[in-house]
């Protein structure tokens, strides 16, 4: 036989009725916000929350009700706004997504900030586990101090890490202020944070320094893709990965059209006599009968497909071991430096599309040249 059909009550609230002779108030909660709230198999609370008896008067009963929402909202993000949950979430946000790979896997990896052990409440936890009102810039700069001796422990220099992973977590609060209800904060907490001051890179790769290293990359095996690379990098003034990016159908009768990141502005870099040189080097080393990509890229394997990021890395890393074995570690640059080079030989400081003058100059590492004042 069914169960009588609960009679309604007097008192129009959702999820309040009357219980064993007391007015209670027993919600249903969906899966996705029981986290910290104690609820029956099928999402209800457990147990109901006392309101008051019958006869009460329904205002008595509505002003209990609203506190008692209210106390249940602040034990369900008293749960869930972390560090660590604000970052889940700003991971798995649409912002998030629309990084390139490289810049996910990077935040991805800078969060390990949040495995930072830290006690909270007499017990040992992680950054992680810290509620978001709790978070402050003084706290933070704790933190950051520790993770910096740490580092210069290791042989780092730890302030680039430190400041790249402080930045992580100031975005993800950033984004939470704007996107989840509730928060318990409205301004990011860490707004205006300092961070540590930056020594800008100025070095400059002398022509001399430039054929030393690549010399010793025209004798190394499996790598003939290298020394164009090299080439490419630096007559185009591009990142080593933006020189990854070109295609054969970026090279055109005029020249090489880049790919650029980061907000530069693609151009076209017309023809040289050595540019055209690194071009057909890099040609030569397509074999069309194993292609089977319609349009492959210019520095890529013998089916067409792309060097990988990774890849370059590894055989750059195998280069500076060697250059170290004979003595030419303080020679060594990396394809970041080319394009700082490229910048700096070119008549012309808007070759790498930056859309800034201070973008210009900072990499401009040319020393500049004066008359004297008499």
């Amino acid at each position: 036989m069914a169960r009588p059909r609960q009679r309604r009550t007097e008192y129009p609230i959702p999820y309040v009725h009357v219980n064993h002779g007391a007015v209670v108030y027993r919600p249903w909660f969906p899966p996705d916000q029981r986290e910290g709230i104690q609820t029956t198999t099928a999402g209800f609370l457990s147990p109901p929350v006392h309101l008051g008896k019958p006869g009460d008067p329904p205002e008595m009963i509505y002003q209990a009700w609203l506190a008692a929402r209210e106390s249940l909202r602040l034990q369900h993000t008293s749960t869930r706004h972390t560090l660590g949950w604000i970052m889940e979430q700003y991971f798995n946000s649409t912002q998030f997504q629309q990084l390139s790979k490289a810049s996910q896997s990077n935040s991805r990896f800078m969060a390990r900030l949040l495995e930072h052990p830290l006690r909270i409440n007499g017990a040992e936890h992680t950054l992680a586990a810290l509620h978001v009102r709790n978070l402050t810039q003084p706290l933070l700069h704790q933190i950051a101090d520790r993770r910096l001796t740490e580092y210069q422990a290791r042989g780092k220099k730890g302030t680039v890490q430190v400041n790249r992973e402080t930045t992580l977590l100031s975005t993800a609060l950033a984004w939470a202020c704007n996107y989840i209800p509730d928060l318990s904060v409205t301004i990011n907490p860490l707004r205006g944070f300092k961070k540590y001051p930056e020594q800008p890179v100025t070095r400059y790769v002398t022509d001399d320094e430039y054929r030393t290293q690549y010399d010793v990359a025209a004798t190394a095996p499996s790598s003939a893709w290298l020394l164009p690379l090299f080439e490419l990098t630096y007559l185009l003034a591009t990142r080593g990965v933006e020189t990854l990016d070109i295609r054969l159908s970026d090279c055109t009768e005029e020249g090489i059209r880049t790919r650029r990141r980061k907000g530069s502005r693609s151009n076209l870099i017309e023809w040289s006599d050595r540019l055209r040189a690194a071009y057909e080097a890099a040609r030569a080393l397509h074999i069309k009968d194993k292609q089977t990509i319609s349009d492959p890229w210019l520095l890529c394997h013998k089916n067409g497909e792309k060097l990988s990021r990774s890849g370059v890395h590894s055989t750059m890393q195998r280069l500076k071991q060697r250059m170290k074995q004979d003595g030419l570690e303080n020679v060594y640059w990396n394809l970041h430096a080319l394009k700082a080079k490229g910048v700096s030989d070119s008549d012309d400081k808007r070759i790498a599309g930056h859309r800034t003058e201070q973008m210009r100059q900072r990499y401009d590492r040319s020393l500049p040249r004066h008359k004297p004042a008499r």
